[in-house]
């Protein structure tokens, strides 16, 4: 029987954790930020969406740094019904960003809601590209 509170965890298949995963949602994955966050996306193929965390060391000590990333994944988790499933999430606090949930959620909410957007804008750039050169190419034959 599954628990209600199965769903608030926080496993190892909702992390982005291996460097090829990073490297993949840094070079082709869309950026939005805000005041508070930066938010890197990318579609995966999974049913669910993964969080990754990159905090810098201008966003304070070790002990700030560790108590944001623990406030983020918790905002991810308490947020992932909201938020879009496939999609791997980069995020990347900026050095003044507040620790409040409330707005750390709101932030994170938003900005995924906006790389959705971005995301389905530029995927249906190429494909009217690619038609538009198969077009002029036909048309350039007869």
């Amino acid at each position: 029987m599954t628990s209600p509170r199965h769903s608030l965890k926080f496993p190892k298949t909702v992390r982005v954790r291996s460097r090829l995963d990073f490297a993949a949602v840094y070079e082709r994955g869309v950026r939005i930020s805000d005041g508070c966050l930066s938010l890197i996306a990318l579609p995966n193929d999974r049913a669910t969406s993964r969080l990754g965390l990159a905090v810098s060391k201008r966003c304070g000590n070790a002990v700030q740094r560790n108590r944001l990333k623990r406030r983020l994944r918790e905002v991810f988790r308490q947020s992932r019904a909201e938020l879009p499933a496939g999609l791997d999430l980069v995020v990347q606090p900026r050095a003044d960003t507040p620790i409040k949930l409330d707005v750390l959620r709101q932030s994170l909410v938003s900005l995924t809601r906006r790389a959705v957007k971005k995301l389905a804008g530029r995927s249906r750039e190429p494909q009217t590209a690619v038609a538009t050169n198969g077009d002029s190419t036909v048309g350039d034959e007869s």
